[in-house]
């Protein structure tokens, strides 16, 4: 029986958007996505960090240790300058510096590929939860704001997880490795720089804390700007049809004000972050500078393994560690700025791969082999929106023989095309009962339905690719001249050879270089070609000439309909006259059903219908 599956996949979606992420967990997310082997490499590359960093610190402080060990006791004369010590400290100096360059490039080499790896499979997965969502989703989303997340997001937020693995590990460590080398300098003087640093880095997560809503908006509101300028775009016929474009001005500047807005605040902070920071640090060194003096002329020991008085080595490493250091927690903090964009993108992104397709999770029944083409609809109730207390279609039941054609008139918006949405499984009953050849629609694997059932709609979409392969995407192992029998059955291999490349013309833009009717052709040797089982038809003729309809459905009846059923939707009653049975549609519900004489006979809606196109 039916049940309410359009639910699932938005609560999923409702969810998502109100999780909050840290940091922490945006990088276990996104390296989910990566293979096993491709995991063990984050391993290797933070080992690698840890290597640099650490060659990067020891370097420095044995910049102090030459002074203190070769050149001040030959300054000052104490003893003969040892060239084969100094000597060795410069060369040990030179390879920690060297390792601490090829470290770095090898880490960010590491870093860099496996985050290139994981946006290549995270826009796979979207892609593929996309491919697989029900028409219902699409009523509800703006394509612009997908296509905002599937491109610009997810490389918002490559970019920030390369940026942060390929530095906040070996910055992390830099800064560890940099405390801890304080106290082998002077234990006290490292305390009271840790305080200073500490009140300075609240302010700036403070600053981060302000910046990351802004951020969110303005990624929101780039998505809307897209999906406003693709709806535009699409349809600038009509804009400019109906005198309208000033208002749709008036709607984009609404929009890029409020990317405005949004943008500066998050901008701001960002920008300020710099000279505040350069401010601090500088205060942090002056601190040390005067502490170190104090400790000097104080005679104050340092409390530390390396030196025990405050001499020039020791005011030279004091300084290079806390320059070092606050070096590094500037780059920290300026990319936990940046980071903050890639928290912003990585909601929406991982909005569409946490995205649950409404029957991925039930279980399904393979069509057996020689599928009969029996339709039953058995109470069925259907409404597009879940809280409406109105259905848009009613209680409809009707059986539809294998081989049999069926019609579907009634005036616009009267469930017609509702009908067929239900059977192609676009969208999910209500209640009732939906069955093809005896089994429950909604058990019936997608791939399964679409291996036995053509569609052609009213609007006939094209690919950009050539005629000949648009017409192959139903039957790919089909040869030209297979292709040709279909188009010329249908009246279309006229047209198409009189095109200056014929079959391997190319559509662009859906097919904007063939005019509406040209495109319906094709979209029904599409259908045609792929020889289905059953074959739905809405309003597909309604945009070729008259002539050319005529062709099309002595085609349809002597040839194409031949053992199949078939479901035709009609404006034209005379194009539904040899149905097997013509369902009557108003307002949702079927209120008169029978074969052309039989509906006829009752002179009831149907008669007037047939009279008002006829006279």
């Amino acid at each position: 029986m039916a049940k309410n599956l359009n639910s699932t996949t938005r609560d999923k979606q409702t969810k998502s958007k109100q999780q909050k992420m840290s940091t922490w967990q945006l990088l276990k997310r996104f390296f989910s996505f990566l293979e096993k082997k491709d995991q063990r490499m984050v391993i290797v590359g933070i080992f690698v960090a840890l290597l640099s960093s650490a060659c990067l610190i020891i370097a420095t402080l044995l910049t102090g240790l030459v002074i203190t060990k070769s050149l001040t006791p030959a300054i000052v004369g104490l003893e003969a300058f040892n060239v084969t010590r100094f000597a060795i400290y410069i060369a040990v100096m030179g390879v920690l510096f060297l390792s601490y360059a090829v470290a770095g490039y090898f880490q960010n080499r590491i870093f860099i590929n496996i985050s290139y790896k994981a946006a290549t499979q995270m826009r796979k997965v979207a892609m593929d939860k996309l491919l697989f969502m029900p028409t219902a989703f699409y009523d509800k989303e703006m394509a612009g704001d997908l296509i905002q997340s599937l491109v610009t997001d997810i490389s918002n937020v490559s970019n920030t997880v390369t940026k942060l693995v390929s530095q906040v590990f070996a910055n992390l460590f830099s800064i560890i490795f940099g405390l801890f080398s304080l106290f082998f300098i002077s234990s006290i003087l490292a305390l009271i720089i840790m305080v200073s640093l500490v009140s300075f880095l609240a302010v700036t997560i403070l600053m981060i804390r302000k910046a990351r809503p802004a951020m969110i908006a303005t990624q929101a509101a780039f998505g809307e700007i897209n999906a406003y300028v693709e709806e535009m775009l699409r349809n600038t016929k009509i804009t400019q049809t109906l005198d309208n474009q000033a208002q749709a001005q008036s709607d984009f500047n609404t929009i890029a004000h409020k990317i405005y807005k949004h943008s500066f605040v998050g901008d701001f902070y960002q920008r300020i972050f710099d000279p505040w920071f350069i401010f601090a640090s500088n205060i942090t060194v002056i601190i040390a500078i005067i502490l170190a003096l104090v400790f000097k002329l104080g005679g104050v020991p340092t409390f530390g393994l390396l030196y025990k008085e405050a001499d020039a080595g020791f005011v030279v490493a004091l300084i290079s560690q806390v320059f070092t250091i606050n070096g590094t927690i500037q780059q920290v903090m300026l990319l936990f700025l940046t980071v903050q964009l890639g928290h912003a993108s990585s909601q929406r992104v991982f909005r569409i791969t946490d995205l649950i397709p409404p029957d991925s999770n039930q279980p399904t029944v393979p069509l057996p082999a020689g599928t009969k083409g029996e339709i039953r609809f058995q109470n069925v109730f259907f409404k597009y929106n879940e809280n409406s207390p109105t259905y848009q279609l009613n209680d409809a039941t009707f059986y539809a023989k294998p081989g049999q054609t069926i019609a579907i008139v009634g005036p616009t918006g009267a469930g017609k095309t509702t009908i067929i949405s239900l059977l192609s499984k676009f969208y999910y009953y209500n209640q009732g009962s939906i069955t093809l050849d005896g089994i429950e629609l909604n058990q019936i694997d997608k791939h399964d339905l679409r291996d036995i059932m053509a569609v052609v709609l009213q609007d006939s979409f094209m690919f950009n690719d050539t005629i000949l392969n648009n017409l192959k995407i139903a039957k790919p192992e089909a040869t030209l001249e297979e292709v040709r029998e279909v188009t010329r059955l249908v009246s279309a291999d006229d047209f198409i050879l009189k095109l200056k490349n014929g079959y391997d013309t190319v559509l662009e833009n859906n097919g904007a270089n063939l005019s509406q009717g040209e495109r319906q052709l094709l979209a029904i040797a599409r259908a045609v070609l792929g020889d289905k089982k059953i074959l739905i038809l809405d309003e597909a003729t309604s945009n070729v000439d008259s002539n050319t309809e005529k062709i099309i459905q002595t085609a349809l009846q002597d040839t194409i309909m031949k053992n199949k059923t078939s479901i035709v939707i009609a404006h034209r009653l005379s194009t539904i006259k040899n149905a097997d049975l013509i369902l009557v549609v108003e307002g949702g519900r079927i209120i008169e059903k029978g074969n052309h004489q039989e509906l006829m006979a009752r002179q009831g809606y149907y008669w007037n219908l047939y009279q008002t196109q006829f006279n």
